[in-house]
């Protein structure tokens, strides 16, 4: 015979709040989304609170954007903005065995990705100015709805200079996902096409292991590198722009810009 689980009984209190402001509710489905069916209210209190909490900081929940947003509150106060937001359908309670936890709503969800994709936008935007490729690996397990509003907002955006790591990540995608990041990269390309780079054409594809073995070289040598790549138009050895790295047999080599006058410049790495 099965035996009966007993739930833990949550009672909700929302301390008569009447109404949240937008970012409040932004706030906390923000910091919601690590807990889904893995944490519940409390743990979500301390996060917002900035909690120095042993268990909180083992699961480096403190790493969360939204850690401290309520800092100065108690952590009654937060948990009963919590409760308000459960008690409107922000957020839902669901039993795993016999634990509460948080889950999103529909209603909650929606606002959530919203916040979520334009925190990833930001994201995506500093990885491919630091040529952090790898970054597009992180979004390989991410709602697919979340993922495709994320597309569309990279497409909004107009931002040629995210075609390089869309690239990246159309190499390491999923079917469907693949197909759309073919799309926003032809609009992309659309976007004052006559002044994309020589070496930013359809064939480019960026290669993660040429990336590691490239930043295997001590940052002074990269550096040294850089700076003594030859250019056929200046005819003489120039400082390289906006490259990026490829393999090729296990040999890898630099393709970008000439910083002097723009001309295309390549550099095999010894």
């Amino acid at each position: 015979m099965r035996k009966k689980v007993h739930r833990v009984k949550v009672e909700l209190d929302a301390g008569g709040i009447k109404q949240l402001s937008d970012l409040e509710i932004k706030t906390i489905l923000r910091g919601a989304d690590d807990l889904i069916m893995s944490g519940g209210r409390v743990l979500l209190a301390k996060i917002l609170a900035g909690s120095k909490d042993k268990k909180l900081l083992e699961l480096e929940l403190d790493t969360s954007p939204v850690y401290g947003a309520l800092k100065g509150q108690s952590q009654k106060e937060i948990l009963a903005k919590i409760d308000w937001m459960i008690l409107k359908r922000y957020l839902a309670i669901d039993y795993d065995n016999r634990f509460p936890l948080l889950v999103y709503t529909d209603k909650g969800w929606e606002i959530e990705r919203e916040t979520y994709s334009d925190e990833l936008l930001g994201k995506l935007e500093q990885a491919a100015a630091n040529k952090e490729y790898e970054f597009v690996k992180t979004l390989q397990e991410r709602d697919r709805g979340l993922i495709f509003l994320f597309l569309d907002k990279i497409e909004a955006s107009g931002k040629k200079e995210l075609v390089t790591i869309l690239r990246a990540w159309k190499e390491v995608a999923y079917k469907k996902v693949k197909v759309k990041i073919h799309e926003v990269i032809d609009t992309l390309e659309k976007v004052e096409k006559e002044e994309t780079p020589p070496y930013e054409n359809e064939s480019q594809i960026v290669s993660f292991n040429a990336l590691k073995k490239w930043r295997s070289i001590p940052e002074i040598h990269r550096k040294q590198i850089e700076r003594n790549v030859f250019c056929v138009s200046c005819l003489d050895a120039v400082h390289i722009q906006n490259y990026t790295v490829k393999e090729d047999q296990g040999v890898i080599s630099l393709h970008g810009q000439c910083g002097n006058c723009g001309h295309a410049v390549a550099r095999v790495v010894d």
